[in-house]
């Protein structure tokens, strides 16, 4: 197997490790453990930092894996492209720590939640944001030179792996919550320097300040292409945690509650956003690669592969929410039931932004990259718009149909473009055929009897489910398509 299809590969397997002890931590302990504006609080300090550090990082983390084709040299140390992102790091994360210092009193007073918890640990923000942006700027750089996996190792699983130790020791012997959130934002601080630490043992930390290159007509090239990459680069991770901080601030004394009862809901549903993540990871190189020799019988194969392997690993994942909803949320306190309906649109909006595949990737890497940002902050103003509407109508639901209406929209209007500039598309028979499975099974599971105890019927169902789908999915030649994209990872590796 090629490199590149061990790093697929891999980062699947890592990302379901790290969902199975994201369930662990948001599903079983957190509620339990932490009251709800507590735990409300992690959510939003966590939601408002990831904002800040994308804002911060000005689309850099794209424009890195973009160009780095053309620093690619490892005799001068890639021309001293660490070096840059190290100096600009350090210089827009101190920025962004004084902003979020300055706007503290005014932040402390649009999450003025009853406890007035945000008015005491939200300067933990600081730290964690300065840690965020690094940790997002090396990322890239990681990924650029084709390690892929460590970053996502260290985000995926290691972090929240620290973070069951750290929630089981406050169940087993509570600490003042002071003391928690300290230990908390060390978590991700500790991420941070272990993929610095990870870097530095392969040999690939090295700066190479006397190798700086950045000639004029490359600066200026750099500058265009992550001014309007920016908004494209935000707009995928503020889906989610702008919902978090508009809740947050637009639901009054319970605030901190609602978020944390989002929080759980949009945590199963995003569970269906995971097999594009992991493709994603180990795609975006070559795609951008693919770009640069404009070959465009690879992106179309890459396209329409992606496409159809994301709506089979996608739509079973979904079925499998679907009709295990109900069940998992009877694990939660009872306060929490009311997310259900919340999983399931969260479900539904992310199996159809799987649909497409690389469509993000493909366009974000084009020439076209222009018009991806605009449709991408067109998608963060639609949600944002959305959110504030339908979360003052209909609360945390609300939130959920305003991710759903922006995804199908700029999804939308991204498929037609491609379609239309390239001759690229992403759907073919299968897809249908993968979605009219998924509808026959729930039309079938829904109506299965099965006994009174909430665990036990998400296993059988869970297991009858893969049991059926799996044959039948190989029936109707859908499941070669997931051998043929491993395929052109290793030939491609």
């Amino acid at each position: 197997m090629g490199a590149l299809a061990r790093q697929a590969a891999l980062n699947t397997v890592l990302t379901y490790l790290g969902i199975g002890l994201g369930f662990v931590n948001v599903v079983l302990l957190y509620p339990k453990v932490l009251a709800s504006d507590e735990f409300g609080l992690t959510r939003v300090l966590v939601a408002l930092v990831t904002v800040a550090a994308q804002v911060a990082q000005l689309g850099m983390e794209n424009t890195v894996i973009r160009f780095f084709p053309y620093f690619r040299d490892p005799l001068r140390k890639h021309r001293g492209l660490l070096a840059m992102l190290l100096l600009f790091g350090t210089a827009v994360g101190l920025l962004t720590m004084l902003v979020l210092g300055l706007l503290h009193g005014w932040l402390s007073g649009v999450f003025g939640d009853k406890g007035a918890l945000y008015g005491q640990y939200g300067l933990l923000v600081l730290p964690l944001v300065f840690g965020e942006i690094f940790f997002i700027l090396l990322r890239s750089y990681s990924r650029s030179l084709r390690r892929t996996v460590q970053p996502l190792f260290i985000r995926e699983f290691l972090l929240r792996l620290l973070q069951s130790v750290l929630i089981l020791v406050q169940a087993w012997k509570p600490m003042p919550f002071g003391t928690f959130m300290a230990i908390y934002v060390a978590v991700f601080l500790i991420c941070t320097l272990a993929l610095v630490a990870d870097l530095w043992r392969s040999g690939h930390f090295t700066p190479g300040f006397a190798y700086l290159w950045l000639p004029g007509r490359m600066r200026r090239s750099i500058v265009t292409y992550s001014s309007f990459t920016f908004s494209a680069s935000l707009a995928g991770i503020v889906l989610g945690n702008m919902d978090q901080l508009m809740i947050g601030a637009l639901l009054g004394k319970d605030a901190l509650t609602q978020v944390a009862h989002y929080a759980v809901a949009f945590y199963f549903g995003s569970v269906i956003a995971a097999p594009g993540r992991a493709l994603n990871q180990a795609a975006m190189p070559l795609v951008a690669d693919a770009w640069k020799r404009r070959d465009m019988p690879l992106l179309r194969q890459l396209y329409e592969r992606s496409s159809l392997v994301q709506t089979l690993i996608s739509g079973f994942l979904f079925l499998l929410m679907w009709m295990s909803i109900d069940d998992l949320f009877t694990v939660l306190p009872e306060e929490y039931a009311g997310g259900a309906k919340v999983a399931w649109v969260i479900g539904l909006a992310y199996l159809l932004n799987g649909m497409v595949g690389l469509n993000m990737g493909i366009l974000s890497m084009s020439r076209s990259y222009r018009l991806d940002a605009w449709s991408s902050f067109g998608m963060l103003a639609v949600n944002a718009v959305a959110n504030f509407f339908l979360i003052r109508s209909m609360g945390i639901i609300g939130a959920a149909y305003a991710t759903l209406l922006s995804l199908v929209l700029v999804n939308t209007f991204r498929t037609i473009y491609l379609q239309q500039r390239y001759g690229l598309w992403p759907f073919a028979w299968g897809t249908a055929k993968v979605l009219l499975l998924v509808a026959a099974l729930a039309a079938v599971f829904s109506w299965l009897p099965l006994s009174d105890r909430p665990l036990l019927n998400i296993v059988l169902r869970s297991g009858l489910i893969a049991v059926v789908f799996v044959p039948v999915a190989y029936l109707l030649g859908v499941m070669g398509e997931l051998e043929l994209l491993v395929a052109r990872f290793r030939n491609k590796a």
